[in-house]
């Protein structure tokens, strides 16, 4: 006979209305994951841009991207706050990420090719640094609203709903910023990198007012725990370089053993 249903305990059942909250936060990762890529288009077909350079200028922040990630990561689970080790970050990164979306795509008219290579470079990396401070503390979370598999289990259900209505939205853009129905240059004329920077504005503000609502509306769970594992991780460490300098010591001695694996690097490659 197989086994019934474990039935979830009252205190590790997570309120719809906090679903939705974390379900916001899904919305703005998978927003900002399809703008950032989908309107590059613009500056080979806008700008002019050589296509090589936008694989180029598209592919070298995602590549700093990839080591900021586990730093982050790194830097959330040892903050010690009185609003916890998630939430700070979601509400700051939110706010971030949206201000430097928006930025990205306010572009002077009339540069150079290199010019606008340089812009996209710098501001990509700028925006990605933002929007990890958003990204990693925010799945983290997630993980941390209740000890429960089935509840945890509907909690990524809901957010996944949730944050495919951005991946939904997004094969709009290109038309958007070409139809002239929402923006247009100077002159009143549908202008495609007139449309990019409008789009970006609504793209950073949906950001800033959706993100900032798992900061505001959900409660860390982990919060003691984690204090509890600080503090007695700080008690281990005196006079024995342990404590937080102890903890980043390990985690980039764990970086340099990661790349000194052929195996992985193979599996990278």
């Amino acid at each position: 006979m197989p086994p019934s249903h474990t039935q979830t305990a009252p205190e590790d059942r997570i309120r719809f209305h906090h679903k939705l909250a974390y379900g916001a936060g899904a919305f703005v990762n998978n927003l900002l994951a399809a703008a950032s890529g989908g309107m590059m288009i613009v500056l080979n077909l806008g700008l002019g841009m050589d296509p090589a350079l936008v694989g180029f200028v598209s592919a070298l922040p995602r590549l700093v991207d990839a080591f900021i990630d586990p730093v982050m990561g790194f830097i959330s689970d040892n903050t010690q706050s009185r609003w916890g080790r998630r939430r700070p970050y979601i509400f700051g990164g939110a706010i971030a990420s949206g201000i430097f979306f928006a930025l990205l795509w306010q572009l002077p008219a009339g540069q150079s090719q290199t010019f606008y290579f340089v812009w996209f470079l710098v501001g990509l990396i700028v925006f990605y640094m933002g929007y990890t401070v958003f990204a990693a503390p925010w799945v983290g979370l997630g993980y941390e609203l209740t000890p429960d598999y089935h509840e945890r289990t509907r909690l990524m259900g809901t957010q996944n709903f949730i944050g495919q209505l951005a991946y939904m939205a997004s094969p709009w853009f290109l038309w958007i910023m070409n139809s002239g129905y929402f923006f247009r240059d100077a002159a009143g004329e549908p202008d495609q990198v007139a449309g990019a920077s409008g789009l970006a504005i609504v793209v950073g503000v949906m950001t800033i007012g959706l993100g900032i609502l798992p900061a505001i509306f959900l409660r860390e769970r982990m919060q003691s725990v984690a204090a509890a594992e600080a503090a007695a991780a700080g008690k281990e460490g005196k006079g024995t370089g342990g404590g937080f300098t102890g903890r980043m010591r390990e985690f980039f001695s764990g970086f340099g053993e990661t790349l000194r694996s052929r195996p992985f690097l193979k599996l990278c490659t």
